[in-house]
C-alpha cells in the first residue's frame, strides 16, 4: 500500500501499538509518502505457539495476531504470512489517531483521511479476495475472533 501525508515514525508507532510489523520504504524527499507492507508479528498465545521441538503449532495456538488465511478454494485454512483485513482496519485507525489527514491507497480502495475511512471501510470487508468460482470476502479470510465480520 502507499501511505501519504504521514511520517514514517507515525507509521511505525501505529504498527507497534497494534502488534504488527511494518516494512516502510520512503518514496519522496519530504518523507511524507511511503510504500508500506504489514506482517503479523506477535503470537496470539506466545507461551503455547510452538511445540516443545520449536515448530509452530498447526492449530489455532500457532496463529499470530491478525493471522490471514488463504482465500484459495483448495487450501481453505492454510496460514499466509500476511495481516488480515481486521489488522489493516486497526492499523489505519491507529495511524488516523496520530495523523487524521493521512491518505492510504491499497489494492482494495483509497482513503483520504480518517472521516473518509470511517464512512466507507466496512464495504471493503465485503469485497471478494477469492476466485470467481469460490468467492471469499476480505473480512472472512482470517483466524481472528472477528472473522467474517466487517465491524
Amino acid at each position: 500500500m502507499i501511505a501519504a501525508k504521514v511520517t514514517a515514525e507515525v507509521l511505525r508507532q501505529a504498527a507497534e501499538s497494534i502488534g504488527v510489523r511494518a516494512d516502510i520504504n520512503t518514496i519522496n524527499q519530504n518523507g511524507t509518502r511511503h510504500r508500506v507492507k504489514l506482517y503479523p508479528d506477535a503470537w496470539e498465545d506466545p507461551e503455547n505457539a510452538l511445540t516443545p521441538g520449536g515448530n509452530r503449532r498447526k492449530d489455532e495456538r500457532g496463529n499470530r495476531k491478525y493471522q490471514r488465511i488463504s482465500a484459495s478454494a483448495y487450501q481453505n485454512d492454510r496460514r499466509v504470512h500476511a495481516v488480515c483485513w481486521h489488522g489493516f482496519r486497526d492499523y489505519f485507525r491507529a495511524v488516523y489517531r496520530l495523523t487524521p489527514g493521512a491518505v492510504f491507497s491499497t489494492a482494495v480502495d483509497r482513503w483520504q483521511g480518517s472521516e473518509d475511512f470511517e464512512a466507507r471501510y466496512k464495504a471493503s470487508g465485503h469485497r471478494n479476495v477469492g476466485s470467481q468460482m469460490a468467492p471469499r470476502c476480505a473480512a472472512e479470510v482470517c483466524a481472528c475472533p472477528e472473522s467474517g465480520m466487517a465491524v
